[in-house]
């Protein structure tokens, strides 16, 4: 795990979900996807910052870390990609390796 590959993991998951929506079939389940995807972030940063600050709490904090990071990976895996082919067939979804 690294700011590196949360960033890219990140991008990913904003651009599988888009922007918020206030109509259509994914409307309902867009904001409460992207508030998940925003707390496991949070989470994931907060571990990050007690590692690069040296904290006694890394060692606890790292599964749960890498919990959160496999959570973004299932939701990026889930989601269509934006460039889905015509016939909606799309190729397998390619996880953000954690380094």
């Amino acid at each position: 795990m690294s700011r590196e590959g949360l960033a890219r993991l990140r991008s990913v998951l904003a651009e599988r979900i888009g922007p918020p929506r206030e109509h259509g079939e994914d409307a309902g389940r867009v904001v409460p996807l992207r508030r998940q995807v925003h707390h496991a972030v949070a989470g994931i940063e907060a571990y990050l910052s007690a590692v690069e600050a040296g904290s006694g709490t890394v060692a606890g904090l790292r599964e749960q870390a890498l919990d959160l990071w496999l959570g973004l990976e299932r939701i990026a895996s889930r989601r269509p990609e934006p460039d889905t082919a015509a016939d909606g067939v799309r190729g397998p979804s390619q996880p953000v390796p954690v380094d």
